[in-house]
């Protein structure tokens, strides 16, 4: 497919273009604030849809503001940040977890008589860092104890 060359203006200054695009971020971060302040009033939950929902009712246009432009906005996104209990939680819930502190004890109380169900919705609980973590600590102890026998049956053959 050809394109018509007189279409394409690379390197063309549009100046207007960026008068337009600063008329509408402006119009967007007035829009965005204003709304998240409206329903911090409201108490109501401030989320990416509560703001598009609810910016179309402040807007004298009626058109509202984007889900996507408060996530691409920089400050509209930091007062996002500043009054979502949605980002709150899940920024908390994502925070790296650290290693359990293994302790041989633990297995040794392990018994076959032990409810299944119960272990499996402990594990369950678990993140995947935090069974990750814990898998290495029971393979690392297994190899242990694996040496500790060899060696012990090694030395009574003597």
């Amino acid at each position: 497919m050809k394109h018509n060359s007189n279409l394409t203006r690379l390197g063309k200054d549009y100046h207007w273009l960026k008068d337009v695009h600063n008329k509408r971020k402006e119009r967007s971060i007035k829009i965005g604030i204003e709304t998240i302040e409206f329903l911090v009033r409201e108490g109501i939950a401030v989320t990416y849809s509560n703001i598009h929902k609810h910016s179309k009712n402040i807007d004298p246009k009626g058109k509202g503001i984007h889900q996507n432009t408060v996530r691409e906005n920089k400050v509209l996104y930091e007062q996002y940040k500043k009054y979502s209990k949605s980002y709150k939680v899940n920024s908390i819930r994502k925070k790296p977890t650290l290693p359990s502190k293994f302790d041989e004890t633990t297995l040794r109380s392990f018994s076959l008589e032990r409810d299944l169900k119960l272990v499996k919705k402990k594990y369950m609980k678990m993140t995947k860092d935090e069974l990750v973590n814990r898998l290495i600590e029971v393979e690392q102890y297994i190899v242990k104890n694996q040496n500790r026998w060899i060696t012990n049956q090694f030395e009574e053959f003597k």
